[in-house]
């Protein structure tokens, strides 16, 4: 009887293993494959609160985003990522945040090269706020929708 367990057990074990393995196969054989080259997006508009225009900066090598970079500009002004490196972005000293812009676009950034698709975000309010990505506590839809228009539109076409 002892011997009949282990074998289901065992057997159960390698059935589990077989479906695991094929099933991250297909899911990695289904994976999107980008057009290499540099993706571009940016906000219409400044946000008339905070002066920011929101633009996003990916790069696809071999079919996958290697970089990824979100910013944001003033009209005339510092960029905002430089802007809060350089303390003129107080968000923890003065909101309360978790850390410093640079530092949370960064942790967003990063998520975006884990998944690969800017569409893997769940937020957990109409804010744009997320759970998903620790240390976070910025706005990041702004973030996922630029870059998935930025894929959208394709690479940026060279001047020639």
């Amino acid at each position: 009887m002892k011997k009949n367990k282990i074998l289901i057990i065992g057997l159960s074990l390698i059935i589990s293993i077989g479906l695991l393995v094929g099933c991250t196969l297909h899911i990695s054989q289904n994976a999107v494959k980008y057009e290499d080259g540099i993706y571009i997006a940016q906000e219409d508009d400044f946000d008339e609160q905070t002066g920011f225009k929101d633009i996003v900066k990916l790069e696809v090598k071999d079919g996958k985003i290697i970089s990824a970079d979100w910013n944001g500009v003033q009209k005339d002004g510092e960029d905002k990522k430089t802007l809060s490196k350089n303390g003129g972005y107080p968000m923890v000293e003065k909101a309360g945040a978790k850390a410093p812009w640079h530092e949370q676009a960064e942790k967003v950034e990063a998520f975006l090269l884990k998944t690969q698709d800017p569409t893997a975000i769940e937020y957990k309010d109409n804010e744009g706020r997320t759970d998903a990505i620790s240390g976070v506590s910025i706005h990041v839809s702004e973030f996922f929708k630029l870059a998935k228009k930025a894929l959208d539109n394709g690479p940026v076409k060279k001047n020639e």
